[in-house]
């Protein structure tokens, strides 16, 4: 049983190196129940999980043969001991060491000879809790085919240990086709063809943009940014830090300047980098350029490939306040979606795919020094869910997605709300950022500002 491997998850695959691997995770907090140590509620997750099996997406490995086109086929042995893992950090550790334990996880790539998942099993905290922590290749799912399989796996209420994400037979996925892989491909090869046409003359002139120092106003903006700290050659280590925000805080922010929740979002992100560059001696002169993945899916679409477009989105000016950023933000994904509307759906999700292709000629043509890094950071909201979450009794108390980074962007904050709280994961090229802490602190500090400008906002109207 074969199923072809699709453009964007061959990227990935082609991506994942010891310098950038597509490692893709989560980083989940749990307070155990009432009367129970986290021991003890960590076994009872560690017996349910080593019993289970995996199903598709994650009993496969990528085949690339050498007459013929790469596929995913069913793997081989599965050994539950080496994809479920029990870790004890030292006696009464705090949770910035189980930020730095969990950097060191997400730094190796994943075995290709086996199911490319893993799930850690974390204890030893001060604070009682414990931590799950998912890794996965990004080529096994996109934000919203995680998101919905890690909280299949848990309850709104306490109760039994549900199967794990990766043993999840979940509705609207499709298990790999009997048909051959080669006539698939290749049909989906031509698809790509077409959508590249439609693709290769606008992003072409923005790159000859770049280089000429032009670009233009509105819609997506790829090669516009600045080179910064951020776009630095990427080393293998990885620096990892978290916060969190009140969901109905941001929410009434949104409402006040006529935006969205992703709006909130990235003007936060965009504030809080800002302060951290000027603090490091590195305001950049022009607006960041920022990535923002959005999903393609249908609601009910929960089929096991990745189906995910790309905005380009122009951020405020270096020195603008974070409300005037803000409005800008606005203005700026307003226009950008515009843009991607126009395009046919398989050209939507093929924009990124050529983007970084030019950005990759370019460096490899020797002309990284002449044109303009394609984005500065990578911001994404891959969601939420309402309501609390439990695996098993114990409540969940933090969901922290930890993303990738990849040439040449070398920071990556993902965001996921749970439980009336946005959950913030930043990952960064340790060797440019070794302190990501710093980032966090920035942008909470940057919210606090924006509500304040928010309410200023309200009264003045």
């Amino acid at each position: 049983m074969h199923r072809p491997i699709p453009l964007l998850e061959l990227a990935f695959l082609w991506l994942d190196r010891p310098q950038t691997p597509s490692n893709v995770g989560v980083l989940m907090l749990f307070e155990p129940p009432h009367g129970q140590d986290a021991s003890t509620a960590v076994r009872e997750v560690l017996k349910a999980y080593r019993a289970a099996r995996p199903v598709a997406p994650f009993d496969c490995v990528p085949v690339f043969p050498v007459l013929g086109l790469p596929h995913w086929s069913a793997a081989g042995r599965y050994s539950p001991t080496l994809h479920v893992l029990h870790h004890r950090l030292p006696t009464a550790a705090s949770l910035a060491q189980l930020r730095e334990f969990v950097a060191q996880l997400h730094e190796p790539p994943l075995d290709r000879s086996r199911p490319l998942f893993e799930a850690h099993l974390i204890e030893g905290l001060a604070s009682g809790q414990f931590a799950l922590y998912i890794k996965s290749h990004h080529a096994t799912w996109d934000g919203r085919t995680a998101l919905a399989r890690i909280f299949a796996s848990s309850r709104p209420a306490p109760g039994p240990v549900l199967p794990p994400f990766f043993a999840l037979a979940m509705p609207g996925t499709a298990r790999p086709s009997a048909a051959a892989p080669g006539i698939a491909s290749l049909r989906g090869l031509l698809r790509h063809v077409t959508a590249l046409r439609e693709l290769f003359a606008g992003l072409a002139a923005r790159a000859a943009g770049g280089r000429a120092g032009s670009h233009p106003a509105g819609g997506n903006t790829p090669f516009a940014g600045p080179h910064t700290l951020f776009n630095e050659p990427i080393e293998a280590g990885r620096a990892v830090a978290t916060f969190s925000l009140p969901l109905e805080r941001m929410r009434a922010v949104a409402r006040a300047y006529g935006g969205t929740l992703n709006d909130v979002v990235v003007a936060v992100i965009d504030a809080g980098v800002q302060d951290y560059l000027a603090a490091c001696g590195k305001r950049p002169r022009q607006p960041l350029v920022a990535m923002c993945p959005i999903s393609q899916r249908a609601a009910d679409d929960l089929e096991a490939t990745i189906k995910v477009a790309t905005l380009f989105v122009r951020l405020g000016p270096p020195r603008a306040g974070v409300g005037r950023r803000m409005e800008a933000i606005v203005a700026s994904t307003a226009s950008a979606k515009r843009e991607m509307v126009e395009l046919s759906n398989e050209a939507a999700l093929d924009y990124a795919a050529l983007a970084f292709g030019l950005s990759f000629a370019a460096h490899v043509l020797g002309l990284g020094a002449v044109t303009q890094p394609i984005v500065n950071l990578v911001i994404s909201n891959v969601g939420g869910v309402p309501g609390e979450r439990y695996l098993g009794r114990s409540r969940v108390v933090g969901t922290y997605p930890i993303s990738m980074i990849a040439e040449p962007i070398g920071l990556n904050v993902t965001t996921l709300s749970c439980g009336g709280r946005m959950d913030f994961g930043i990952l960064a090229n340790r060797v440019c950022v070794p302190d990501p802490d710093e980032i966090a602190r920035y942008c909470g500090e940057a919210f606090e500002r924006l509500r304040q400008a928010a309410r200023r906002r309200k009264v003045s109207s």
